[in-house]
C-alpha cells in the first residue's frame, strides 16, 4: 500500500483523509496476522536457540562421559602393550639371567571378555544412549578397534552403523567413521561394500583431506577383485595430483608404488 500522494491529491483534504483511513483500516484488519507472524518468528527463533543450546549442552555432557570411558580403555590397552613389549625383550635377551622382568599376568589373554569386557559393555551402552552425538562416534571408532583386534568384524561393523545416521558431511569424524567402515568390510573380504563407503567419503567436498587415502584403499580393493584397469586408473589419478592443499603426499607415494607393482604384475 502506497502513502505517496500527487500534488492534486494533496490539495484535497478529503482525499488525504480517505487514503490515511484506508491505511488505518488495512493495519487494523491485518494486525492479527502481523502480530501472529511476529510472534511465530520470535518463537521459532527462540525454539532454534533453545534446541541448539540443549544439543550443545548434551554434547558437552556426553563428551565428558566419553573421556572417562576412553581413559579407562587407553590405560588398560597401554598396560597390555607394555606387557607384550616386556615379553619380547625377555625372549630376545641373550643373557636370561639379566633379562628384564616379565609378569605374564599383565599380558592380554586373547579373550575379549576377559581383557576388555567392562570397556566393551561401557562403550556399547554409551553409544546406544546417544548415537547421534560426536562423542558416540568417537566411542564407536574405539570400540570397533577393540572388536577388530579380536577378529570380530560383524560386531565392529554393527557398532559403526549405529552412529552412521548422525554423521555430518562437514565433520572430520565422518571421515574417520566411513574410513573405518570400509576397513572392516574390506577385512571381511567384502570389497564391494567397502568401496561404497570410501566412494561416499571421496564425494564429500569438505573432507578433501581424506579423499586420497579413501581412493588408495579403493584401488587396493579393485586390485583384489582383479579389476586391474580400475585400480591402475585410481593409482594414476592419486599419483599425479599436484594440489598442495588437497594432496595427501603419503598416499600419492603409496599410489605410485602400487602402480609400479601393478604394471610389473601385468607384464608377467
Amino acid at each position: 500500500m502506497s502513502t505517496k500522494f500527487s500534488k492534486e491529491e494533496l490539495k484535497s483534504p478529503d482525499q488525504v483523509t480517505k487514503t490515511l483511513r484506508e491505511g488505518f483500516v488495512w493495519t487494523t484488519t491485518h494486525s492479527k496476522i502481523v502480530i501472529t507472524a511476529v510472534v511465530a518468528f520470535v518463537v521459532l527463533g527462540l525454539g532454534v536457540s533453545i534446541a541448539s543450546y540443549m544439543t550443545e549442552k548434551k554434547e558437552v555432557t556426553q563428551q565428558e562421559k566419553y573421556f572417562l570411558l576412553e581413559k579407562a580403555y587407553t590405560e588398560k590397552k597401554r598396560g597390555y602393550e607394555e606387557a607384550a613389549r616386556a615379553e619380547i625383550m625377555a625372549n630376545q635377551a641373550k643373557d636370561k639371567k639379566e633379562a628384564p622382568k616379565f609378569d605374564p599376568t599383565k599380558k592380554a589373554s586373547g579373550d575379549l571378555q576377559k581383557d576388555y569386557g567392562t570397556e566393551v559393555a561401557g562403550f556399547e551402552t554409551f553409544i546406544s544412549e546417544s548415537p547421534n552425538t560426536k562423542a558416540a562416534q568417537m566411542a564407536a571408532i574405539n570400540l570397533s578397534e577393540i572388536y577388530l583386534s579380536y577378529k570380530k568384524h560383524d560386531e565392529a561393523l554393527a557398532v559403526l552403523q549405529k552412529v552412521e545416521k548422525g554423521l555430518s558431511k562437514n565433520d572430520t569424524l565422518t571421515a574417520l567413521v566411513l574410513m573405518q567402515m570400509g576397513n572392516v568390510q574390506a577385512d571381511k573380504s567384502d570389497c564391494k561394500a567397502a568401496i561404497e563407503k570410501w566412494q561416499a567419503l571421496s564425494g564429500m567436498k569438505a573432507l578433501a583431506f581424506a579423499h586420497d587415502e579413501a581412493k588408495l584403499r579403493m584401488g587396493l580393493c579393485y586390485e583384489s577383485m582383479n579389476d586391474l584397469a580400475k585400480a591402475e586408473e585410481i593409482y594414476t589419478e592419486i599419483g599425479k595430483k599436484e594440489d598442495q592443499n588437497t594432496t595427501d603426499f603419503t598416499a600419492a607415494k603409496e599410489a605410485q608404488k602400487y602402480l609400479r607393482l601393478l604394471k610389473a604384475k601385468k607384464n608377467l
